[in-house]
């Protein structure tokens, strides 16, 4: 096989994947496919034609920017506010990627640029958008303002055995936090306001109710939470736990488990989904997703 690699650049890379993909029928994937194809058309509108490289794979689609960070973030949020009900997981991540040209499959992209927004989407679920630490560095570099809008989520384990330290963008957290800001304000004119009574403490109270985590595990999972087993999912589905920090594994042997640190606030469902696959060998993630563009 002839194969002419270009050099590496580094770009951010928005990865779109649609949930359980190979499970539905043939017809819904056609229809799918077809939604999906509009949102993206619709999303990278307001790029510029030589600022964006879209590439197609079976369950999804990935687009490289090549300008601002901001305008990745930008697109990913277009592109979860627009996905309705098509189960849209998102991925973002800044990384090298390298365009190859292939005598028999044409020309093509490759790179952990790709590779990791990959694994980040297969984490993310359509309520929650994951992104990497390399983005929100890039970001925080290009418009550190913007990196505000993201949120530590933790640490991933990916099945190569890598880990990788995420952020989310959150519409949920958003929300909590823009009422936590209001609340904060109310006490602010209370306490300036006074009541007419010198001295008196005004204190909110802010119920805690617990997080809950639900999990997707195939074929099955032992549960680890910090440290005390939970119980195997299936047919474990939903767990509620204290807000606050928590160390999760789920554990399958003798598979690489998978292990993440999370940070949950009240009243915040948080989904986990993995299979249990044997490693490959060769090329790890970057093959898979290389298989997935076809190259």
């Amino acid at each position: 096989m002839n194969e002419t690699v270009s050099a590496p650049a580094l770009a951010s890379v928005v990865v779109l994947k649609i949930r359980e993909f190979a499970r539905k029928p043939v017809a819904e994937q056609v229809r799918f496919k077809a939604r999906l194809e509009a949102l993206v058309t619709t999303a990278i509108r307001p790029l510029p034609a030589a600022g964006r490289i879209v590439l197609d794979a079976p369950d999804g689609a990935a687009i490289v920017v090549l300008g601002s960070p901001g305008d990745a973030l930008d697109l990913a949020k277009r592109s979860q506010a627009a996905a309705a009900d098509l189960s849209l997981c998102i991925g973002v991540n800044h990384g090298p990627v390298k365009p190859v040209s292939d005598a028999l499959r044409g020309p093509g992209l490759v790179g952990d640029g790709l590779a990791a927004g990959a694994t980040l989407a297969d984490a993310a679920t359509p309520e929650r958008v994951l992104l990497s630490r390399s983005f929100h560095e890039a970001l925080e570099a290009a418009a550190p303002g913007r990196a505000l809008e993201l949120s530590p989520a933790g640490t991933l384990t990916d099945a190569s055995v890598r880990t990788h330290q995420i952020y989310a963008l959150d519409r949920r957290s958003a929300v909590a936090r823009r009422r936590q800001f209001l609340a904060a304000g109310a006490v602010t004119v209370l306490s300036i306001l006074g009541l007419g009574i010198l001295g008196r403490t005004i204190r909110l109270t802010v119920a805690s109710s617990p997080a809950i985590i639900v999990f997707e595990i195939t074929p099955h999972g032992d549960i680890v939470i910090d440290g005390a087993v939970k119980g195997r999912s299936p047919p474990l589905a939903r767990l509620e736990v204290s807000p606050g920090p928590h160390t999760i594994e789920v554990r399958n042997s003798p598979y690489p488990p998978l292990r993440l640190e999370v940070d949950l606030q009240s009243q915040e469902e948080m989904t986990i989904r993995h299979s249990f696959t044997r490693p490959k060998r060769e090329g790890g993630v970057i093959e898979r997703w290389r298989r997935k563009l076809g190259l």
